[in-house]
């Protein structure tokens, strides 16, 4: 399946969904792609992160920091339990600002003691701690119906 600009795939048994809009209220651009929760399909939320923020002119450094911490917030998701359910990622960009959303249904994650060295062996806790050095913003909730959500915000630099 190709997924295309506009195109509302991300119903179909594996299939990849892409939306490009502009926001009504303010003049955000935003892409929003829905990946089903395998790990193979991470590629296609590094890739489309790294083309986003291309578009933004951010550095080659910035977007392969993003494309980590994209990777890590997906695999930190996927590891949490989906139960199954795709992964629903919006990239918003605003001036310098790119936020990246990224929400499925299940058990979401815990920051835990943000900012703290984890274990080696401490998978998922290493995943946050790499999105915390690699954006400036990090958060996790419970979006619109307790779906679990993941928030990273990269500024360009100057």
């Amino acid at each position: 399946m190709v997924a295309r600009p506009g195109a509302q795939n991300a119903g179909e048994p594996g299939g990849v969904g892409l939306t490009g809009r502009r926001g009504a209220r303010h003049a955000a651009e935003v892409v929003e792609v829905t990946i089903p929760p395998k790990p193979e399909f991470l590629t296609v939320a590094r890739l489309t992160a790294a083309t986003v923020a291309a578009r933004q002119s951010f550095t080659y450094d910035e977007i392969e920091d993003l494309k980590i911490a994209v990777s890590e917030a997906c695999t930190a998701l996927l590891l949490a339990g989906t139960a199954g359910h795709p992964l629903a990622l919006r990239f918003a960009l605003d001036g310098d600002t790119l936020e990246v959303r990224i929400v499925t249904k299940g058990p979401g994650i815990s920051l835990g003691a943000a900012g703290l060295r984890p274990k080696p062996r401490d998978e998922a806790r290493l995943g946050v701690y790499l999105m915390q050095c690699l954006v400036d913003e990090v958060a996790v909730g419970r979006g619109e119906g307790g779906k679990a959500e993941l928030r990273l915000v990269k500024r360009r630099q100057r």
